[in-house]
């Protein structure tokens, strides 16, 4: 009778053990770990040429100007580098911007068209500098692509339309549900630690929810983020529970003004 305790006890612990192993995902882990840094930086470089190849980057000062510092705002607030992050401005009209290999953000030129504020996009930066540092965006492609196909690619085997795919998987694919929470999370802490109201970004999530039947092939960040509507909900219960002083980013004239720039930009 001794022996039956000891064995549902093994049992116990043996089931357990097994049940937490399962909720640990080792093949991305070691998949991602084998993807060497120098694979990454050569991944990355090869999409974004992939993108602007077919939608140009936009270069100047002029453009670059409030999108960078306002990713700057958000790296320098929350012990960042911001050097590490590099951003790409391209001529899209889409609503869109998405995080690549290599601490990689782009950004679309409709998009920063659509935010009507400025702490909107930094809404939007904040969201997808989540993503940079969460490290999904490898996770994504090591699930969807593969390590073999990554490798691949990184070492310049691939051919063109490959690349055209695994740069529409990261521009056009969902995050799963769980890292879209947890890259909204972070978004309101980034933003209340640059002292940005987090509702801009609630706002931002809920117009766009109220405007796909309108729009849809261009709300193309929608497509990426789905529940937007439930989101912006909970966003707006995340930032009642944090704590900042607003530090407006600029003034409606200016962001008018950048506004038409990036779109004179865009159009030439």
């Amino acid at each position: 009778m001794k022996a039956f305790p000891q064995f549902v006890l093994f049992v116990s612990v043996f089931f357990s053990t097994w049940f937490l192993l399962n909720r640990v995902d080792f093949m991305d882990a070691f998949d991602i770990e084998e993807f060497s840094r120098e694979n990454e930086r050569k991944l990355g470089d090869l999409i974004v040429e992939t993108i602007t190849s077919g939608h140009p980057e936009l270069e100047a000062d002029s453009v670059r100007g409030m999108t960078s510092e306002i990713l700057s705002r958000l790296c320098s607030a929350n012990d960042i580098a911001d050097t590490t992050i590099r951003l790409t401005i391209i001529s899209n009209g889409d609503v869109n911007a998405f995080a690549l290999p290599d601490r990689r953000l782009v950004v679309h030129s409709g998009l920063i068209a659509y935010c009507k504020t400025p702490e909107e996009l930094a809404g939007v930066i904040g969201h997808e500098l989540a993503h940079i540092e969460h490290r999904d965006v490898m996770q994504k492609l090591v699930k969807e692509v593969g390590l073999s196909m990554l490798m691949t690619i990184a070492g310049g085997g691939s051919g063109g339309e490959i690349l055209k795919q695994t740069a529409r998987t990261l521009s056009s694919t969902a995050f799963d549900r769980e890292q879209e929470s947890e890259a909204d999370t972070a978004a309101v802490r980034y933003m209340a630690a640059a002292g940005i109201d987090p509702e801009h970004l609630a706002n931002f999530l809920y117009r766009l929810s109220q405007e796909k039947r309108d729009v849809p092939k261009s709300l193309a960040w929608l497509s990426t983020h789905p529940n937007s509507s439930d989101r912006a909900a909970e966003i707006v219960k995340l930032k009642s529970a944090a704590r900042f002083t607003v530090e407006p980013i600029a003034d409606s004239l200016a962001w008018a003004s950048y506004r038409r720039i990036v779109k004179g930009a865009a159009d030439d």
